[in-house]
């Protein structure tokens, strides 16, 4: 596969490890690009930590044996697909993409076993392996390429449902920078900068339900900023949460304008999944 986008203002001055963030990728997948891949800027090799410029025509080619998926035992649920394009439902617990370590039982291959024969796995929302909901993924790369640019251009909407500890009373905004350290996204005067709204749903004894909006996309960027305020998402240990059987955070909406027939796309979680996400949604 090979995805290629022009640089505008919003990428000038990022690396195009902040790129991959930006994206959604996670640490290992970076890798992959790293080592499995090539990544071309004018034409020219690069590594991942070149500096973007305005302009600058960028190539990302991965290796076609991690694009085209082996067939998994359970097919994905498809909540609306085109010729173009689909949202599907990733169960909680299963790594999204096939790597190294996870080369047949990912999102991806139950997506082959859905399509079939042929299909290329261009998943554009990613989400944790420890998150589920809805993901957005195209059947052709062209559609992966436009998707992606209104994923730069923050013209994809999600919207996210947790449980997190304590009580979370109205609506916010948390507007700390971020830096990626480790395993972990931490709060630092030097990191980038990043927004998220919260608005409460419900109130617990102990806990509250709340709906996540995004105005940046750093990774893990929901889990480091309910945490920085006092209030983790429950079962998120590695951010400060008590233990739970699960992490408590789903995304359950998905907007866009369709990047070929224009059409304004608004896709909800349905009841069914609601329901076995227990007091996960309202």
């Amino acid at each position: 596969m090979k995805n290629s986008f022009v640089v505008d203002e919003n990428l000038t001055g990022k690396t195009i490890k902040q790129y991959f963030e930006l994206q959604g990728f996670s640490t290992t997948q970076i890798k992959r690009f790293k080592y499995d891949g090539h990544i071309l800027v004018n034409g020219q090799a690069v590594t991942v930590r070149h500096l973007l410029k305005f302009g600058d025509v960028v190539e990302i080619a991965t290796n076609d044996r991690l694009n085209t998926p082996t067939f998994a035992d359970t097919p994905a649920d498809l909540l609306f697909y085109d010729e173009f394009l689909y949202v599907a439902y990733k169960p909680y617990g299963v790594a999204i993409h096939p790597d190294l370590a996870h080369r047949e039982d990912t999102f991806g291959n139950m997506l082959a076993t859905t399509f079939g024969e042929g299909f290329e796995l261009h998943i554009v929302t990613r989400l944790d392996k420890t998150t589920d909901g809805l993901v957005l993924g195209a059947l052709d790369e062209v559609t992966a390429q436009k998707l992606n640019q209104l994923q730069i251009e923050r013209k994809i909407q999600k919207v996210y449902r947790a449980v997190v500890e304590g009580i979370l009373q109205g609506e916010g905004k948390i507007d700390l920078p971020l830096l990626r350290a480790g395993n972990k996204t931490v709060v630092a005067e030097n990191g980038a900068n990043a927004l998220s709204f919260y608005k409460s749903l419900r109130l617990g004894e102990q806990n509250t339900v709340v709906e996540l909006t995004l105005g940046t996309g750093r990774t893990h960027q929901l889990r480091a900023h309910l945490s920085a305020i006092g209030h983790p998402i429950v079962g998120d240990e590695l951010y400060g949460a008590s233990k739970n059987k699960r992490i408590m955070l789903a995304c359950v909406k998905l907007q866009l304008e369709h990047p070929v027939t224009k059409r304004l796309l608004t896709i909800e979680l349905p009841q069914i999944y609601r329901e076995n996400l227990q007091s996960l949604l309202i």
